[in-house]
């Protein structure tokens, strides 16, 4: 692999200093001291290895890709693997600079643009780092040489046979391969995405949530240690009986632990096209994420049915084939908390008017809804008899779907007119989406999309009590929060990074 010149990586120390300060996607305060508490020295850590392949669904959505990866971390703790990710060769890679999420002006070693920086990230390493504390510093296996990244492919191609069909056919663990590395003796288990999602649902995860044995409760332990947890918060988490607590805990640990950080490049020009999106800098805003576009051709259609169906209509007379933004309003802000009169009407009082960020694929059609809402002085929007709202959008809505890797929606994400800049502007909208819905102080949204999820996931934090938690707690004090979130339809929230 070809190393980046000094005088670059001195320029990006410094860039990445400057803007982590200022850029963290979740609530929670990255702690520093993980990487002492969590060192890895030992002369065994790399010896075994989750070698992630990202390419083979780069077409698929930001969400998609960046839940995999939080998956591969989580499940590659648990296992007590390592986590190495392996990019194709420049003559397998189908996009240009290499990467699906496009080219920042820094990947050029001029301002003309025409030649990359050598050793520039490429593949999902342009948008993210993995940091020590999940890849423990090891680097790509080659087996002393034998193993390419087309022999690594053949491997990974034959995980699908081991996948079962999780009814009549039961799931066989993934194939580890097994070799020598300088000297020692490592195993190694190649894995996409996909595979990744397959084995956790039919293997993994009846294992994470397991303490009824001493085994169990030691084994998740471990396991939230090597995320970053301290000797009580492991404690406490090994005698977490409910699944749901348990996934919260580990999305907090995860978030605290600075598992998803993102490059500088990325951080300075999220952190600037935020400044570009009237969102008012101290967080008081609310948020909507309305996800359409290819949902509602499959995962989401059953839902609209139901929500039109609880409206007296059938799926062939539905007056919309989504659910309209006056649902999502209405669970948020139906007027509950107005203030009332002894006679039970609500009571008329100034309120300030609230902010709401909305982001959605389908910007156009919600627009379009907000015109129709009653409008209260000022030309704002009313939300009941004691609330009025006024609707920003992202700056990206007027061009682009940000949600999508590729506006064509190409599976394989390509197309003809496509190229590495817009890629990259569509990243930084993307990524900027992200990070306001996170930030809002009240979230409405669904958990029938990956950015619905993983919003839920960084908007969970640990408790401020979490230092006086103890095993065995019956004081019911939560060890986590998940900030002000309200869920409008969807199913219920999958474990963290599904």
């Amino acid at each position: 692999m070809l190393i980046p010149n000094k005088e670059w990586w001195e320029h990006i120390k410094t860039e990445e200093v400057r803007h982590e300060v200022e850029f963290s996607i979740s609530l929670s305060e990255i702690d520093d001291t993980v990487n002492e508490r969590v060192a890895w020295k030992n002369e065994d850590k790399c010896d075994n290895i989750i070698l992630f392949m990202p390419y083979f669904f780069s077409g698929h959505g930001h969400g998609f890709q960046l839940n995999c990866y939080l998956m591969a971390a989580v499940v590659a703790a648990f296992l007590d693997k390592a986590l190495v990710i392996l990019e194709p060769p420049h003559s397998e890679n189908r996009f240009d600079t290499w990467s699906q999420f496009g080219c920042p002006a820094d990947a050029f070693e001029d301002e003309s643009h025409e030649k990359l920086i050598e050793g520039f990230p490429e593949g999902l390493l342009r948008l993210i780092q993995i940091p020590q504390l999940i890849s423990r510093g090891c680097g790509v296996p080659t087996c002393e040489g034998t193993m390419t990244y087309h022999q690594w492919a053949q491997v990974q191609a034959q995980q699908r046979g081991r996948w079962g069909n999780g009814r009549r056919k039961a799931a066989l663990p993934p194939i580890e391969y097994e070799c020598m590395e300088g000297g020692r003796s490592i195993k190694v288990i190649p894995l996409d995405g996909p595979d990744l999602r397959t084995f956790c649902e039919r293997i993994y995860w009846s294992q994470m949530i397991d303490r009824t044995s001493s085994n169990s409760r030691e084994a998740a332990y471990n396991w939230v240690t090597r995320l970053g947890a301290r000797p009580h918060e492991a404690a406490y988490f090994s005698d977490l009986q409910s699944e749901s607590d348990i996934w919260d805990y580990i999305s907090a640990i995860v978030n605290r632990s600075g598992v998803l950080k993102f490059q500088p490049w990325v951080a300075r020009d999220v952190s600037e096209y935020i400044k570009s999106s009237n969102v008012p800098p101290d967080g008081s805003y609310d948020a909507i994420h309305v996800r359409r576009g290819d949902k509602l051709l499959a995962e989401s259609k059953w839902l609209v049915e139901k929500y039109w169906g609880s409206k007296g209509y059938n799926a062939r007379n539905m007056p919309a084939n989504y659910v309209p933004l006056v649902h999502y309003l209405s669970q948020a802000w139906g007027g509950s908390d107005c203030p009332r009169r002894k006679n039970g009407r609500i009571r008329q009082t100034r309120i300030p008017r609230k902010i709401i960020y909305i982001a959605t694929d389908d910007p156009n059609t919600v627009r379009a809804e907000i015109a129709q809402l009653p409008k209260a002085k000022g030309g704002y929007t009313e939300l009941n008899g004691c609330q009025k709202a006024e609707f920003i959008f992202s700056p990206a809505s007027e061009t682009t779907t940000s949600f999508h890797m590729t506006p064509c929606l190409d599976y394989l994400g390509t197309c003809s007119d496509d190229d590495c800049s817009r890629r990259y502007a569509r990243s930084i909208a993307a990524i900027a989406d992200l990070t306001i819905l996170t930030r809002a102080q009240k979230f409405v949204g669904e958990y029938n999309s990956n950015w619905g999820r993983l919003i839920k996931d960084f908007r969970t934090i640990f408790s401020d009590n979490l230092d006086a938690l103890v095993p065995n707690d019956v004081s019911g004090r939560p060890p986590v929060l998940v900030r002000d979130t309200v869920e409008v339809f969807g199913q219920k929230p999958y474990p963290f990074g599904w």
